[in-house]
């Protein structure tokens, strides 16, 4: 069988992954091929995700991977982290995106997070006993964050009650809580916004399940809160500040969509490889034709590409640096590239690509479905831009 990239694994540049680091990884894979990929079938006609396989990812190394070990995590390099996530979106696109998710609460609550919260919320997760969820976006309000309408109103107790609507969020079917962002007072902007963590079952809570065409397996759902009651204890950081505890997690999120999706690019190489050298046309492979041959280059040259990209924005992280940029360069790259490499998979697959029984037609839903989670590509474009030029076309 032909090399699916130079150095012959699937597993990133040599020059930026050390040999444990790709013995994990190997590891992993043959875990997930064998454990997740099974299941994928049943779970995409159902689609319903099979929660009782996270324990054994978070055991793994999903979710608690990166997590400093005072809280319970391992201590893994944010790069070992990321080439994880390539995995997952290798594997599965629903199975990446209700990672991503979790990973985003775990990261929040151990930055942010009290030792009660901690013992509540975070240790449970990292058991594999709770499930969390992360509720910012609304029907009004996506990539402009601060403009949100969800109200938080403080009591004479210290508690808090939430009136809003969310949309669009991943795992709130079967999460037990969330958090929950919310302003406390509109006039102030992004300096308005508390985050609070929220119990699925609080009466008030209204969870309704939303149809879409990608990660059909995941969850994503209307959150409505109708004077929703939340505990002092429960407010995660301080008042005010709750779009900086999210944005906090934003470059995890971003990072582990672009490794998500070059994970969805490999995908696609590798069944489209198969496909081109077992299908024959006018008496020959169709890998023998110069037109199939440039399209699974251009593939490969781009799965390559995202794989240094992302893997240079973990590593600048594992620097010390901020790497905001990076991470959205990455996020924006391997996105739009995962779009067009599994739009030439099923191109390369004719009329097969377009049945649900080939995977390239998932895998096609899948790449589209990460060019808008955490950032669109036109905010990465914004942001990328004003960090370059120092003006921000925003605001």
């Amino acid at each position: 069988m032909p090399s699916t990239i130079s150095n012959g694994g699937g597993y990133g540049p040599l020059g930026l992954l050390d040999s444990d680091t790709t013995a994990f990884t190997k590891d992993v894979r043959s875990y997930l091929d064998k454990n997740v990929a099974p299941l994928i079938a049943e779970a995409e006609r159902t689609k319903t995700f099979p929660v009782d396989i996270l324990p054994g990812l978070i055991e793994l190394g999903y979710v608690r991977g990166g997590l400093p070990e005072n809280d319970g995590g391992y201590g893994m390099s944010h790069l070992q982290s990321a080439v994880l996530m390539e995995e997952a979106g290798r594997c599965w696109g629903s199975l990446r995106t209700t990672l991503n998710i979790l990973s985003m609460v775990a990261e929040l609550l151990s930055k942010h997070g009290t030792d009660d919260q901690k013992e509540r919320f975070l240790a449970p997760l990292l058991e594999g006993r709770r499930r969390g969820w992360f509720a910012l976006t609304e029907p009004e309000s996506g990539s402009d964050a601060g403009a949100l309408r969800t109200r938080a109103t403080e009591r004479e107790d210290g508690s808090w009650v939430l009136n809003g609507q969310k949309v669009w969020i991943t795992n709130a079917s079967y999460g037990d809580f969330g958090v929950v962002l919310a302003t406390v007072d509109r006039s102030l902007g992004h300096k308005g916004i508390g985050a609070f963590l929220v119990e699925t079952s609080t009466p008030g809570l209204e969870i309704n399940e939303i149809p879409h065409m990608p990660v059909r397996a995941s969850s994503s759902c209307e959150v409505v809160l109708t004077e929703v009651v939340v505990p002092a204890q429960n407010l995660l950081g301080q008042v005010g500040r709750g779009l900086s505890v999210a944005m906090s997690a934003v470059n995890g999120g971003r990072l582990n969509i672009a490794a998500g999706a070059v994970g969805l690019m490999q995908a696609a190489l590798e069944a489209a490889q198969g496909h081109v050298l077992a299908r024959e046309q006018f008496g020959r492979p169709l890998a023998g034709f110069q037109l199939v041959q440039e399209l699974i280059v251009k593939m490969a040259v781009q799965t390559q590409a995202g794989r240094l990209l992302y893997q240079n924005a973990a590593s600048t992280l594992d620097a010390g640096q901020p790497g905001r940029l990076e991470c959205s360069i990455a996020k924006y790259f391997c996105s739009e590239a995962a779009v067009v490499a599994t739009s030439q998979a099923i191109q390369l697959f004719g009329g097969s690509g377009l049945m649900e029984e080939f995977p390239v037609e998932r895998l096609f839903r899948d790449a589209r479905e990460s060019t808008i989670p955490e950032g669109t590509s036109e905010i990465q474009v914004l942001q990328i831009g004003d960090a370059l030029l120092g003006v921000s076309a925003l605001r």
